[in-house]
């Protein structure tokens, strides 16, 4: 079974704001998405998938094959401006049986 989730990551409003994930005037143009058990190991198969489109990243987790759990996600997002790299970490991602 997959769901699929979203995660929006909006630019600050100006260049003052700290109202934003991103900095003002930027767009992510791509995103790297990764998984692992919580204690680091491997999570094989939770990530399905994964698209950004207007700074809204989705993605798509099945159950892994390694069961219910606490897992973490990783979205490495490349920004539009500079090749600028800017990593977001969710360190409590949990998966269970509906």
């Amino acid at each position: 079974m997959a769901s699929r989730d979203t995660f929006s990551l909006p630019a600050c409003s100006s260049v003052s704001a700290n109202d934003g994930a991103i900095p003002y005037g930027t767009n992510i143009s791509s995103v790297i998405v990764t998984g692992k058990k919580s204690d680091g190991t491997a999570a094989t198969g939770l990530v399905a998938g994964y698209s950004v489109a207007t700074n809204i990243v989705t993605v798509t987790l099945t159950d892994p094959s390694t069961a219910n759990g606490t897992y973490h996600l990783k979205l490495i997002c490349t920004l539009d401006t500079d090749d600028i790299v800017i990593e977001f970490d969710f360190n409590r991602v949990k998966v269970r049986d509906k």
